[in-house]
């Protein structure tokens, strides 16, 4: 009854015009509230304790093995230490194990530890017993476990100014009933006793997340996600006694996923760190981090590379069935970079600035231009729902696009979705039906990009018995909302060989008419498989689909929303950037890795700004970020979409959002436009809510967060406010 009640109170709040416009007035007055206390939380990022750090491990009882330029290997026959050349930091698994068990201390003093499966696919964690061999430029492991049968090789190789591990598949060996699950390569480099030393795990969920070391808490639960986001031909499958703590996804934002490969420690902020980047076997490998509390004392991160995981296999009809491993091993060859950072790098500024180094080899040509640019996403046409049946319902003009034109913003980016026959959420996927009047509008406009989707559709879109990608239990891939009220709350998963089929077809048809515009969405961070019994398409193998298709169309001016990194080097912009990580209670800093890996490159974009990102602080925080504005917006009221898919929106009409998109957009343009095109170098937080950006071009600008004035340098920054400056040239300009 309540959940009918709830839904009855909404249907009242949008039924008419004048009541929408009031909560639009209400929330836009919220937002301009104070939050003083917001900017402490994880949201944001705090202040960095740069207490020095001295060496906390010795060579004792270790040789020498490797050196070079850089670096110095050491060995005790089973686990390694590498002291910086540099620095004179040592590196290694922690001495004086303390709190855990005999199976955790036997992984956390060696270079490898394993999860497997027994023959009724229970799952264990073992530590696995070592021979080494020193080789030429490395060292050489042997796994090997005569209990359990297996057999695996792992190399070190030193590379001039990094190390590298490399486990080649075909060195696995199985020889028993037990099935390998996984493997985590020196699991416990860097691990650090609660909070012994300042510092910090970085990963990358999200725009980026820090667990700052601290005392011990009683965590229910660790850190792990996959890389590149879930694999649905696997993941989305419930898994019996499955512990994990997993929000509601009832949220117009879905869950921050994995965008890069990577993760990364710090002993000693502007002092030692490493950073670890996957080169080979993302596509099947997890970011895992333990805060103090959550299995032991130590906080430690690592890469676990997966070669099988349970899944549901069938016992009858209805679905019913158990849970079991898989039989075939994921084929991959594990391959991990560890970079060692010191002095003003060894931060997660650092870490964004190595990665875009190893991404951006060269500059992406782009034009440049005196202001940043606008996103502004138009529902043309949509499917509506009827007594019986549906209907097509026009939500914008093209007469309404023109009128965007009195928004004086010369460099706007103008994404319209629904184009096609069927609207934005009716178009048949394989179907290339557009409108000609749309066609002959914008032919000449070369500001205008046509939203795509082709892989998350729902039941309308799709023939889910030929089109829908195949999980492995052999059902369609599909993922429910957990509110069963919803139109659709159910969403299917194209076939991903289809999905690259419809479209390159898109491409050909809207090429052929000189649309050379695209806004994609989902395609670019939805990885997965098809992984139907007679014809199996493995997630490495989609992952190469989809960068040949795109590579083929290259030449068009592509969008992608939320894109991985193996489509940055084909991305002229990257929508919905995320602004916040997971925000999981042991994540005590929110950081834009991301946006500073990207910047000066590929021009990025906040979430729509108009669903829930638009109070001060997040005004505030775009800028921090670096981002550029986008809105969702519609010509008509949004209570006349409440039988579509928008119903999900709260609030689209242009009109009640004019003046806000004008205020917002000035006031960013005034922050961000003298950075256009340059790179953000050093990011500091010069205390509680007080944030100085520093880039490439010798400008900083400070934003301030809290609801007090800031003095830097005897020059005051307004409370909830922002200030460039030059101090090359002692010169503070453009408050607002």
């Amino acid at each position: 009854m309540l959940v009918k009640n709830k839904i009855f109170i909404s249907k009242i709040f949008i039924s008419k015009t004048f009541i929408s416009k009031i909560i639009v007035l209400l929330i836009i007055l919220i937002s301009i509230i104070s939050f003083s206390e917001v900017y402490s939380s994880n949201r944001y990022t705090k202040v960095d304790d740069l207490s020095k750090v001295d060496n906390t491990l010795s060579l004792e009882n270790y040789s020498l093995a490797l050196e070079n330029d850089y670096f110095e290997i050491y060995t005790n026959g089973k686990d390694i230490r590498i002291r910086n050349k540099k620095s004179g930091y040592i590196w290694g698994n922690p001495d004086n194990l303390r709190g855990l068990n005999k199976i955790w201390s036997n992984i956390a003093s060696s270079v490898v530890g394993i999860e497997y499966f027994d023959d009724k696919s229970l799952s264990y964690i073992s530590g696995i017993d070592t021979k080494e061999e020193i080789i030429k430029n490395g060292i050489k492991w042997e796994a090997f476990s005569e209990e359990l049968g297996f057999k695996f090789n792992i190399y070190l190789y030193l590379k001039s100014d990094h190390i590298e591990f490399y486990l080649p598949q075909d060195s696995i060996v199985e020889e028993k009933d037990y099935k390998l699950g996984s493997v985590y390569i020196m699991p416990f480099l860097g691990a650090v006793n609660e909070d012994e030393i300042p510092g910090y795990l970085f990963l990358p969920d999200g725009a980026g997340a820090l667990i700052r070391f601290s005392k011990e808490k009683n965590y229910s639960n660790w850190f792990e996600k996959r890389v590149y986001g879930k694999d649905y031909g696997i993941e989305n499958l419930a898994y019996a006694n499955n512990l994990n703590v997993n929000r509601p996804n009832d949220f117009l934002k879905e869950e921050p996923i994995i965008h890069v490969p990577v993760y990364g420690i710090v002993h000693g902020i502007n002092q030692n760190a490493f950073f670890g980047v996957i080169n080979s076997g993302a596509e099947y490998s997890s970011i895992v981090a333990y805060p103090s509390g959550a299995l032991s004392g130590y906080n430690w991160a690592a890469v676990k590379f997966i070669y099988r995981q349970k899944y549901l296999q069938p016992t009858s009809r209805s679905g019913n069935g158990v849970q079991i491993a898989q039989k075939d091993r994921n084929k991959f060859d594990a391959n991990i970079s560890l970079y060692f950072l010191t002095d003003e790098n060894a931060n997660y500024v650092g870490m964004a600035k190595k990665y875009r180094e190893l991404i951006f080899k060269t500059k992406i040509k782009k034009d440049i231009k005196e202001n940043i640019p606008l996103a502004l996403e138009v529902v043309l046409n949509d499917i509506e729902k009827k007594l019986l049946g549906f209907s097509n319902l026009k939500v914008s003009s093209l007469e309404f696009l023109n009128s965007l034109s009195e928004l004086n913003i010369d460099n706007k980016y103008i994404l319209i979705d629904g184009w096609q026959k069927g609207g934005a959420h009716g178009n048949k996927i394989k179907q290339n039906k557009v409108y000609d009047e749309i066609l002959d509008y914008t032919k000449n406009n070369k500001n205008i990009f046509f939203v795509n989707n082709v892989t998350k559709v729902n039941d309308l879109q799709i023939n889910k018995r030929q089109e829908a990608g195949i999980n492995l239990s052999q059902y369609p891939i599909y993922e429910d909302r957990d509110n069963k009220q919803l139109w659709y709350y159910r969403t299917y998963y194209t076939n991903i060989k289809l999905a690259n089929k419809y479209l390159s077809e898109k491409f050909e048809l809207l090429n052929k008419n000189g649309i050379n515009n695209f806004a994609i969405k989902y395609f670019g961070n939805k990885l997965y498989g098809n992984l139907h019994v007679d014809e199996k398409i493995f997630r490495d193998e989609a992952k190469n689909l989809i960068i040949n298709t795109i590579e083929k169309y290259s030449n068009n001016n592509i969008f992608f929303y939320s894109p991985n990194d193996y489509l940055w080097k084909y991305t002229k912009g990257f929508l919905d950037i995320p602004m916040n990580n997971s925000q999981y209670i042991y994540e005590t800093d929110t950081v834009p890795f991301l946006q500073i890996v990207l910047s000066g490159y590929i021009e990025y974009f906040t979430p729509y700004m108009n669903v829930g990102f638009f109070s001060r602080l997040d005004v505030l925080k775009t800028i921090d970020f670096g981002a550029y504005p986008s809105f969702i917006i519609t010509e008509i009221d949004n209570y006349l979409l409440r039988n579509t898919v928008l119903a999900d929106y709260p609030s689209t009409k242009y009109d009640d959002w004019k003046d806000t998109i004008i205020n917002i957009y000035n006031e960013i343009n005034s922050a961000l436009s003298p950075f256009i095109g340059y790179s953000l170098i050093n990011r500091t937080v010069l205390a509680d809510g007080v944030v100085k950006n520093t880039y490439n071009n010798g400008k900083s600008i400070i934003i301030n967060y809290t609801s007090k004035d800031y003095a830097y340098n005897n020059v005051l920054i307004s409370a909830e406010s922002w200030k460039i400056i030059n101090e090359g040239a002692n010169n503070y300009e453009n408050e607002n």
